[in-house]
């Protein structure tokens, strides 16, 4: 019980004499109003006591008749150890007292009259400062327990790092949850890595010195505070955050930090994913503003680019679009017909009246060359974009070589800029220039992007409106071609039904009807010529022109066409001359389809000379090709039209008043034979009224440097006799049909035809052929179908060997070929040696 108030102080009086007792108890109620006083003369009235424990207080004698004050103090002291306990005795020694104290006595009061009076005064000493020292207990034990349960960690430091205190938190917080208390040697070294408790430790005392106005290092004198947020590495080597506070105290020279240490990873990794939401909405709501954007323009280009078939005007309207939103400049250089860009007629658009003058003017006085390695010919070369974000030191970007466009980009003082090609369906078609002009904005990847789908949909318009107006012109030409053919044909055909009329319905003398079959004939021959150039051009397209190639030497050839053709130029007073180089060796051609080249060229060349003019045929070999050379002192090609000489369909002049008559196929037919022959045909003209001259270039025959394929193995006078092979040939051409059954019969083969798949897959179903040799371009269902069907139906049975014939020759067609389930390739025209080559191959055991 507490003396507190009225608080009860109840007191355990240990003494043997009774008057001593009376004598205590006098004095002590004098000194205190509430009092309980528990009497103890006899041994087993003090077991009783002790045992009841109902006492706050002992004043005990040492001198007892079964005991000492010394065994009563241990005594009670054992059981109570907070009891207050003064020794009231007369017969203690100094040596008593000094033992007494040891042994947790609180005072030591000698029995008199005179100190009797300090027993009370002992008493409350006593009792106060027990009390003391209970509420001492009690706020370390309160403290204790409220630091045990903080979460936040409580920790003191020395400056050389022994960790004086730290509660359970401090140590969770550092890694280490398996201990409950601050370990004995007073440090956490033996915890973690050298390196990591190093670290621990500079962050645990961090600023705990610090620098005097010398550059010394000196103590604080004053406690200093300091809060800081870190990443925390702990024992385990995980990291966490931690909100940091610590104090510096100096005493008697000697450092203490004082510190406490808060968990706040939960709210770093709340903020972080705060900043992360925030930057990704801001990204998103970029992207967003950047689409709608994008969206816009690209949806206006479209507009415009649908607007009108002109589209220099409807490119310089795009250009216009794209200034200022996309660039402060922007240009649009055009391939022309020459397949190189038109610098002189370059399309700009820019923000002011002065720029776009100034950049039109550069362009066209220092154009870019075309082997140049930046801009727009580098970027029309390798149909890859040039961005150019920050235009560096001139010094160090560009070299000498580049000064056009140096020059260029300083006048106009561009800071970034892009180059994106304009290509539709593999065709170059220019590029589009994006700059920026003294400007803080630079280019970058979003950008480049939207320009290269501006480009591309720049690229398709022009494209579409270019094969709008070929197909316009070519539907022109074909009209003019369907005129002049009518026209063509109908005049022999005028001469011959007249005659023919007047030998039926009149007798006439033998000189007027052999003037009258000779026109007829004349007339029918040229009718002839005209339906055979008309079949030929027909074969070039569907590519099924054949050629019979064989070595063969072209002055015999040349020379056969001159004197067939000799009486065309005497009849116009036109002198041929030729010249024959001896030294000229073989070519590989067919003979028909040369003299038929040499032939039109000839006799256009008299066609188009004027009476007593001149013609000129040369034939000699430069290094390893033939080079055939026809000139004439005729009307020459004007400029304009020398790039469409060998165009089908086109003539310099298709008026119903035109000076010559013809179709305007011979150059073409000659084009696509020389191709055929691997060569190669030009024409030059210095214009209008001076002549003109061709030359056809047709490599040599070099039998020792090819290389033996299968044609050459099986090639000679005879073809190899196949006797029982069956072979069925699909293909919906019925010459190419029968060209295919005669070479094969000559082997002895025995040949089936179908003109379709439906056809192919009827007759396989009745017989199964041993080889299939089908074209791949066929009406309704192509050979790719019927040999998918073909290998369906095989299943588990033996496949049945499949040659393709096509027309496409390129490896892509081949390895498509291949892989639709063809065994081999075969383009055409098919040389008849090869194929039966390939059929001989086919046809042996594996």
């Amino acid at each position: 019980m507490q003396v507190h108030g009225t608080s009860m102080l109840r007191i355990l009086l240990i003494d043997d004499n009774p008057n001593d007792r009376h004598l205590a108890i006098y004095a002590l109620q004098q000194e205190f109003s509430h009092l309980q006083i528990y009497e103890i003369g006899q041994a087993q009235d003090l077991e009783q006591a002790i045992t009841a424990g109902q006492f706050d207080l002992v004043i005990t004698d040492y001198q007892l008749r079964w005991s000492d004050g010394l065994t009563v103090l241990k005594a009670i002291k054992s059981r109570y150890p907070d009891c207050p306990v003064v020794m009231f005795t007369n017969s203690g020694t100094q040596e008593i007292a000094v033992e007494a104290m040891k042994s947790g006595l609180d005072d030591y009061v000698i029995k008199s009259a005179n100190h009797s009076l300090r027993l009370p005064k002992a008493v409350r000493r006593a009792w106060e400062n027990t009390q003391a020292q209970r509420k001492v207990a009690g706020l370390e034990t309160r403290l204790q327990t409220l630091l045990n349960n903080l979460d936040v960690g409580v920790y003191r430091l020395q400056a050389d790092g022994t960790l004086l205190e730290g509660n359970p938190a401090f140590l969770r917080l550092v890694g280490l949850n398996h201990l409950n208390n601050i370990p004995e040697s007073k440090t956490l070294e033996s915890y973690f890595q050298p390196e990591e408790y190093a670290k621990l430790l500079s962050q645990l005392k961090h600023n705990s010195q610090r620098r005097d106005a010398y550059g010394g290092l000196c103590l604080r004198q004053a406690p200093e505070k300091e809060v800081c947020e870190i990443p925390l590495r702990r024992a385990d080597g995980t990291v966490v955050w931690v909100l940091l506070s610590k104090t510096f105290t100096t005493v008697n020279g000697i450092i203490t930090i004082d510190g406490l240490m808060e968990d706040i990873t939960e709210r770093k990794l709340s903020e972080q994913q705060l900043r992360d939401s925030l930057a990704r909405e801001q990204i998103l709501r970029t992207k967003a503003e950047a689409l709608e954007h994008r969206s816009s323009i690209l949806a206006e280009a479209s507009r415009l680019l649908v607007s009108s078939l002109d589209y220099r005007t409807t490119l310089a309207l795009v250009a216009y679009l794209a200034v200022p939103t996309l660039a402060d400049l922007c240009l649009v250089d055009v391939v022309g017909d020459n397949k190189l860009i038109t610098y002189s007629e370059p399309i700009v658009a820019a923000s002011n009246s002065e720029l776009e003058a100034l950049a039109l003017e550069l362009r066209r006085s220092n154009p870019p060359p075309g082997n140049a390695n930046y801009g727009s010919p580098k970027v029309l070369r390798t149909q890859q974009p040039e961005l150019v974000m920050e235009i560096p030191d001139a010094s160090t970007r560009f070299s000498t070589q580049d000064a056009a466009h140096l020059n260029f980009i300083q006048q106009l003082n561009i800071t970034s800029y892009l180059i994106v090609p304009l290509l539709a369906r593999e065709r170059k078609l220019g590029t589009m220039t994006f700059a920026l002009v003294q400007s803080q904005r630079r280019y970058g990847r979003a950008e480049l992007e939207i320009c290269q789908e501006l480009a591309q949909r720049v690229a398709l318009a022009i494209d579409n409106v270019r094969l709008y107006l070929d197909a316009q012109k070519a539907n022109r030409l074909k009209d003019e071609f369907l005129a002049i053919v009518s026209h063509e044909l109908r005049t022999p055909l005028n001469a011959m039904l007249g005659w023919t009329n007047l030998l039926r319905t009149r007798q006439m003398d033998a000189a007027t009807t052999a003037k009258a079959l000779e026109t007829m004939e004349r007339n029918a021959k040229l009718q002839s010529k005209l339906i055979n150039d008309i079949l030929d051009i027909s074969r070039i397209t569907q590519k099924s022109l054949l050629l019979n190639l064989h070595p063969l030497y072209l002055p015999p050839v040349v020379k056969a066409v001159i004197d067939d053709l000799q009486l065309i130029a005497q009849a116009k007073s036109i002198i041929v001359e030729s010249s024959f180089d001896a030294a000229v060796e073989q070519v590989l051609g067919d003979t028909e389809r040369l003299q038929q080249v040499v032939w039109n060229l000839l006799s256009n060349a008299l066609k188009f000379t004027p009476q007593g003019g001149r013609v000129s045929v040369e034939l000699k070999q430069i290094n390893s090709f033939v080079h055939l050379t026809v000139s004439d002192t005729g009307h020459g090609i004007s400029a304009d039209f020398l790039p469409y000489i060998f165009d089908a369909f086109r003539q310099a002049d298709a008026t119903t008043t035109r000076t010559h008559t013809g179709l305007g196929l011979g150059l073409a037919i000659v084009q696509h034979l020389v191709e055929m022959h691997n060569g190669i045909v030009f024409a030059t003209s210095d214009g209008v009224g001076k002549g003109a001259t061709f030359t056809v270039q047709l490599p040599v025959y070099q039998p020792k440097l090819r290389q033996a394929n299968q044609g050459d193995q099986v090639r000679r006078e005879n073809f190899p006799s196949l006797h029982g092979l069956q072979i069925l040939v699909v293909d919906d051409d019925e010459d190419t049909r029968e060209i295919l059954t005669f070479i094969l019969e000559q082997c002895e083969i025995q040949v089936t035809t179908a003109a379709s798949a439906t056809e192919a897959l009827k007759v396989i179903s009745q017989s199964k052929p041993d080889i299939l040799l089908c074209d791949v371009g066929m009406p309704n269902e192509d050979g790719y179908s019927l040999i998918s069907k073909v290998r369906s139906q095989e299943k588990d049975r033996e496949m049945i060997p499949a040659v393709a014939l096509t027309a496409f020759a390129r490896d892509e067609d081949q390895q498509e070929a291949i892989a639709a389930g063809f065994t081999k390739h075969l383009a055409k025209p098919v040389n008849p040696y090869e194929l039966v080559a390939v059929v001989a191959s086919l046809a042996q055991p594996t």
